[in-house]
């Protein structure tokens, strides 16, 4: 009977169907679910941020490619500080002017745009407000491709510049600039959405504090000792070339890294069957070093695939290491998608190929497996944290699995008195692995196979007794990510981290249990809010409006050693962890369980419509081809 009615209150339109869900859960003597009613229609203007005080100081225009992680970033910095800032996605030329004589801007930022600025916006004679580009290289430095030169020639330090639009190509009047050093092996994408994106907060806040002061920008000028940069080329196909006969294992590294994750390395293999070289692109370069390993078929030659390892292959090199590569294409071009290598590699090039399981075990807090895997742990005393690094944050089902039985395998632990989920370095989760589920024979199964198994992952979170769970987001996260997280016990994180809590932009209704733990953080109307709004969010706001519990950190840098400082505190103080511990055993009884699984039960109804729908296969479609 309640499941007859589920179905029927699926094919009602969603604004209609708290009523008689409410209607129904009463008739079966059941606690009503406080549901979350959504429309799935997608949201593309921006929107003041929940929780934050408009007052309007500066109207800005933003010009950009797309809304990345830069441009929402630098939007939420500004509204939070009373600026108005509009957003204009992949504008011509002729739209940029339009806005400009319609908005009569103050201020004019292109936080990640590659087209040419129309000359009337920035020359000194017809500009109405100055136009900044926000260049990622240090001051002097031109080009397209900045962070891949600068991660080529291993560069010690990097930057971020407020320049004036020019005729010339970032050779404008210079506003202001931030510098950072490199201390990590980061990919490109990694260095931008962390060192650069924080260089550029640094270095915009600072330009329209000049701006605010009439404090004017100075001119490019070489034979000032601070301008170090000079003008650099684009980066040809051959600089991004991967050739396994003639480059050490640190080189193939450096080049996958940065080229990384756009537009990827490039190597050739042999076609077997018919004698021509194949050019794929690669992605997700891990050194391997163990002999172990690498001599598991001791007469390979350097090119050759030596092991597989969770959709990853191993590349023997040159000078007798290995080299590990995640994820391939096919070829160059939208209409291919980035996969696990396995899925593209063809069966005769894995043919006897071993697969080599991880080895997921403990290590001291601060260190990591010196091999490609992508779930491991730390342990100190009495806490387990547990990193779960997936390609830019997506899960699959097969993933999913896998982390489950890693947090069951510390649940059943009973010398582990608390659990940290980590999640990733850039990334704690974005979800469901969309790229996989779109190769894959049928989308709407395996979508449906992917919530499940994600929903298996928050089910293993929430269930867990007798001991206290943290969720500590070190990377940014977005979607199912973010609500995943609110399952913990406790959600801690850093004042650079960056969410997107919602689905719509995807087409979806979404899942995870986020109709029961969203609005038990934040009540009904802010959860809606959330939801129904395709904004992004800062973490301050986020413990702002109590969806987060803390920020233990200002940035990435200082995160993992608050982290463990923190969770001292937590673990000493047994006060506080009793009470913890209490207060979920208290909440955990049957009719708890009961309640959430008919959370759960309503969400993936509502999912099972959304996966066949043709607006999220566009969506989806939108998404993996790029």
């Amino acid at each position: 009977m309640f499941r007859a009615q589920l179905q029927q209150l699926c094919k009602r339109p969603l604004v209609s169907t708290m009523s008689l869900f409410r209607s129904i859960t009463n008739q079966q003597s059941m606690t009503t679910v406080p549901q979350l009613v959504t429309n799935t229609k997608k949201v593309t203007e921006s929107s003041p941020l929940l929780g934050e005080e408009i007052h309007d100081r500066y109207n800005i225009l933003f010009f950009c490619n797309s809304n990345n992680s830069l441009t929402q970033r630098a939007y939420l910095e500004l509204t939070t500080r009373g600026h108005r800032v509009q957003i204009i996605e992949n504008p011509s030329q002729k739209t940029m002017i339009q806005y400009v004589q319609r908005e009569n801007p103050d201020i004019i930022v292109c936080p990640f745009l590659t087209k040419r600025v129309p000359r009337q916006l920035y020359d000194q004679s017809t500009r109405t407000a100055p136009c900044w580009i926000v260049h990622p290289g240090i001051m002097g430095d031109r080009g397209m491709h900045s962070i891949d030169w600068a991660l080529h020639d291993q560069l010690p330090e990097w930057g971020v510049t407020i320049l004036q639009a020019d005729d010339e190509m970032d050779s404008g009047d210079i506003s202001s600039t931030a510098t950072f050093p490199i201390r990590r092996l980061a990919t490109k994408s990694s260095l931008y959405q962390n060192e650069i994106v924080q260089a550029a907060i640094r270095a915009l806040l600072q330009a329209v504090d000049h701006f605010r002061h009439g404090i004017p920008p100075r001119p490019l000028d070489y034979d000032q000792s601070d301008v170090k940069g000079f003008f650099r080329p684009t980066m040809a196909w051959d600089d991004r070339l991967v050739d396994w006969t003639t480059m050490s294992s640190n080189a193939i590294v450096n080049t996958v890294r940065m080229s990384d994750s756009q537009p990827g390395a490039i190597m050739y293999t042999e076609n077997t069957a018919h004698g021509a070289k194949i050019r794929r692109l690669i992605y997700g370069a891990h050194l391997e070093k163990s002999s172990s390993i690498i001599n598991k078929r001791p007469h390979a030659k350097a090119g050759d695939i030596i092991a597989k390892r969770n959709g990853a292959v191993l590349f023997k090199t040159i000078d007798n290491q290995g080299v590990w590569i995640s994820h391939m294409k096919a070829s160059h071009g939208k209409k291919f998608i980035k996969l696990p290598a396995t899925a593209v590699l063809s069966p005769c090039e894995l043919e006897g190929v071993e697969e080599i399981p991880s080895n997921v075990q403990f290590y001291p807090y601060g260190q990591r497996p010196s091999t490609f895997q992508e779930i491991w742990m730390n342990r100190q005393d009495h806490v387990a944290y547990i990193h779960f690094e997936f390609y830019n944050g997506a899960m699959s089902t097969e993933q999913c699995l896998r982390l489950r039985q890693v947090i069951r395998r510390c649940r059943q632990d009973q010398f582990i008195h608390a659990i940290v989920l980590c999640g990733g370095y850039n990334y704690f989760s974005n979800g469901i692995n969309l790229n996989i589920i779109e190769a894959s024979k049928d989308p709407s199964l395996e979508s449906w196979r992917n919530i499940n198994a994600i929903d298996d992952v928050v089910k293993e979170i929430f269930s867990i007794r007798d001991k206290v769970v943290i969720s500590a987001l070190q990377g940014n996260a977005g979607a199912g990510g973010v609500m995943m997280a609110l399952a913990a016990d406790l959600v801690w994180s850093h004042d650079s981290v960056l969410l997107n809590p919602h689905y719509k932009s995807m087409a979806l209704f979404g899942s995870e249990y986020y109709t029961y733990f969203l609005p038990k953080r934040v009540g009904q109307e802010k959860a809606r809010q959330i939801t129904d709004n395709v904004v992004p969010m800062l973490a301050r706001q986020a413990v702002k409006i109590g969806m987060f519990d803390k920020l233990i950190a200002k940035d990435h840098d200082h995160f993992d050693q608050m982290l463990q400082v923190e969770m001292n505190k937590l673990v000493q103080d047994n006060q506080q962890m009793q009470d913890l511990l209490d207060k979920k055993r208290k909440l955990m009884t049957d009719d708890w369980f009961r309640l959430l699984h008919k959370h759960r039960n309503y969400e993936l109804d509502q999912m099972q419509q959304c996966f066949k729908s043709q607006e999220y296969t566009e969506a989806r479609q939108k998404f993996v081809y790029h």
